[in-house]
């Protein structure tokens, strides 16, 4: 991946950049900026950040994530939203880092940027997308795994009952009711098919006439993660210790995060590029009953919400492969979950 900025001169600017955020400060240092994992184009690196204040020396362990600049997977990025979301839930039972500071002022680093605090513990899944199987969900017994799997729907479940008035997570434009929620998700991916030039066009028009003649009106609002997944996990001493990446979250509802998370086990575990379902990993059924046990309500036209995750994760499959460094511009993937959700739909239009 490119870098924009050299990791040292980075690391000056953001010494003279703490001197103006802590004043009473008497000396400030920042350690050696240290490449993290992920990210699909956004530059994340973990430092310490060491200073003297009052003849007491302060410590903190820290990550900061700038906004992409050299490939974004979403032709919006909403920095402040995923800060925003993640200062809010501080002190809930949703475990998230401490987020210490927003830069919206690009001139810094030449992209804005928030600075939060390291999460110790491991990403439950760190290879969901990769070759070689690692972490605490691959090195676990099979009834372990079945409760590593329990506690993230239990997590999902939290997120997607927080209140969203009360926690200030109606961001600007947010939709309020369940009408709405289809109507922004349809016009926004729509928007990123066109974006993105996805193929082929004629299935993701058909696709998208689908969702306009069978809308309906959604009961329940929540709040939602976004990317709901094993691989945005951390664990630490048999419990999940950290929500991590943020940049999908949006006000939907319970019944799209679920989809999401089931839509994504599917490409990882079932599709014809996937790696296998692990021993003791639930399969759908037994994550839909241990998702719903824990909200503790019937699930609202879960099929019409699995099939736009398949058509989301389709849009983004398009995206992320398209544009991988050395991929020729007549390259046709094979976009798997598209052909799920065509299959689900009985839509042609395929070739």
């Amino acid at each position: 991946m490119v870098q924009r900025t050299d990791p040292q001169i980075k690391r000056n600017k953001l010494e003279t950049w703490f001197r103006r955020k802590l004043p009473a400060a008497e000396s400030i240092s920042v350690s050696p900026l240290e490449k993290a994992a992920g990210g699909y184009g956004s530059e994340l690196h973990f430092f310490d950040l060491n200073w003297r204040e009052s003849g007491q020396e302060h410590m903190e362990h820290l990550l900061i994530r700038e906004e992409p600049l050299v490939f974004r997977v979403f032709p919006e990025f909403h920095l402040d939203r995923e800060f925003n979301t993640m200062r809010a839930l501080e002190g809930s039972d949703v475990p998230v880092p401490r987020m210490f500071w927003l830069e919206t002022d690009d001139s810094v680093l030449g992209a804005p940027f928030y600075i939060m605090g390291k999460i110790e513990g491991e990403v439950l899944d760190p290879q969901q997308f990769g070759d070689e199987p690692a972490g605490p969900l691959w090195e676990a017994a099979p009834n372990e795994r079945r409760n590593m799997w329990r506690q993230v729907m239990e997590i999902m479940v939290r997120i997607n009952t927080v209140d969203c008035a009360q926690l200030g997570l109606f961001y600007p434009g947010a939709p309020r009711t369940g009408a709405e929620v289809l109507d922004h998700q349809i016009k926004f991916y729509r928007n990123m098919a066109e974006w993105a030039e996805v193929q082929p066009r004629q299935l993701v028009e058909s696709a998208f006439k689908w969702f306009d003649d069978n809308r309906f009106e959604p009961r329940h609002v929540s709040l939602c993660w976004g990317d709901a997944r094993p691989g945005n996990l951390m664990y630490r001493d048999g419990e999940i210790v950290g929500v991590l990446d943020w940049d999908m979250t949006h006000i939907g509802t319970a019944e799209i995060e679920l989809a999401w998370f089931l839509a994504v086990d599917w490409l990882t575990c079932e599709s014809t590029i996937a790696k296998g379902r692990w021993e003791g990993i639930p399969v759908r059924e037994e994550t839909i009953h241990m998702y719903q046990e824990a909200l503790g309500r019937e699930l609202e036209n879960l099929f019409y919400h699995e099939a736009f995750a398949f058509l989301k994760l389709g849009i983004i499959f398009w995206r992320v492969i398209k544009n991988i460094p050395g991929i020729p511009p007549d390259y046709n993937p094979d976009n798997q979950p598209l052909v799920k959700m065509a299959n689900m739909l009985g839509l042609e239009g395929l070739t």
